[in-house]
């Protein structure tokens, strides 16, 4: 599979086959690849916590937004969530490039997710006290939680789309519009 390819597969999946569990050599894997990501000045500031036990992952689902545009859905039931989480932590001391970082690195761990056929969702929307007692960092706060499992759902791209919003049809089908090349490239 090409770059292209594997980004086009590289979706954000909202449930999952949750008894599904993710061997934890492959989501150490995943923070491995991350740890091999590009970083402003190669100060390699970002450390990541894995979370897995079924205790500390309802904590967790329990402070997470899922979905902004489904204003009417509150996130996947029972037997659709997520297999694992990887919080992204950051030192709570902020420097300007700390979001590009972060950005970096969760990209490198979705993609190594993708590849080894594991969704994934990266979610901005959590509660940081809730994500500190089940991840706790000292000196280093949370910035991102990426929630992984195999794919319990259909997500189809929609290319060529002058709409941003996603929506889901009436069959459960996640639909994710895409811009045009055309409409991205301003100049060249």
């Amino acid at each position: 599979m090409n770059f292209t390819e594997l980004s086009e597969k590289t979706r954000s999946y909202r449930q999952f086959q949750e008894e599904r569990t993710i061997p934890a050599e492959k989501l150490r894997e995943m923070i491995n690849v991350a740890g091999l990501a590009p970083c402003a000045s190669n100060l390699q500031r970002l450390r990541f916590s894995i979370v897995t036990d079924k205790r500390e992952k309802l904590v967790l689902f329990s402070g997470i937004g899922w979905a902004g545009y489904l204003a009417d859905w509150s996130g996947p039931e029972p037997g659709k969530r997520p297999s694992a989480y990887i919080v992204v932590h950051a030192p709570e001391a902020e420097k300007s490039f700390t979001g590009i970082d972060v950005g970096i690195v969760a990209s490198y761990i979705v993609l190594a997710a993708s590849g080894a056929g594991i969704g994934s969702c990266m979610l901005l929307n959590f509660d940081r006290g809730l994500t500190d007692s089940v991840a706790p960092a000292p000196g280093y706060k949370p910035e991102l939680v990426i929630a992984l499992g195999y794919p319990g759902e259909s997500v189809l791209l929609e290319k060529d789309n002058d709409e941003i919003r996603y929506w889901r049809d009436q069959n459960g089908v996640h639909h994710v519009p895409k811009l045009s090349l055309e409409t991205l490239i301003l100049k060249g």
